[in-house]
Order: C-alpha cells, then structure tokens, then sequence
C-alpha cells in the first residue's frame, strides 16, 4: 500500500504508510491477530515454495504507520509487525 492520506490534523490530511510486501520479504500485521509457528511457516511455504530455515529469518519491528509528518512521539503511530525475509544470496 506504500504511503497514504488519510482526513482529519492539520490542514485536513494526516499522511500515512503501510509497508508492502516484496519478492523476498514478507510484513505480517503482529498486533490484531493471533500468530501461531504453523500459520507463519504455512505463509512461508505459500509465498516460498521450498523454503528453508537456512534462508528464512522471522524478527519483529515496529513502523511508524501513521501520522507520519507530526514532530511528537506517539506508540499509537507505530503497528508491530512480524517481518519475514528469505535470503537468496551469499
């Protein structure tokens, strides 16, 4: 989804971002739904057929979400995520 504009601050449009999965990473949502190991290595495997635990990293990270251009820290601006990355190279 990349960045975006939502209504409502300042001037009447809060920017926004909403990371977009790529070929070799993955961005699941971790803090509305309940993540279990097969659901994950089940989303593994539909993205990455074949994929191993040799080529597969699973870390959690925080990214700031939404009101994007405010000078303030706010937890609410940030949405956990579970990021998966496959590595191809050496």
């Amino acid at each position: 989804m990349g960045y975006g504009i939502r209504s409502g601050g300042i001037g009447g449009s809060i920017r926004t971002f909403w990371p977009d999965d790529t070929d070799d990473k993955m961005y699941i949502q971790a803090d509305t739904v309940t993540l279990t190991l097969a659901h994950l290595l089940d989303k593994i495997q539909d993205k990455w057929p074949g994929a191993s635990a040799e080529n597969i990293t699973i870390t959690p990270e925080k990214i700031h979400t939404d009101c994007l251009s405010y000078d303030l820290y706010d937890a609410g601006d940030y949405t956990d995520f579970i990021v998966i990355t496959r590595y191809t190279g050496a």
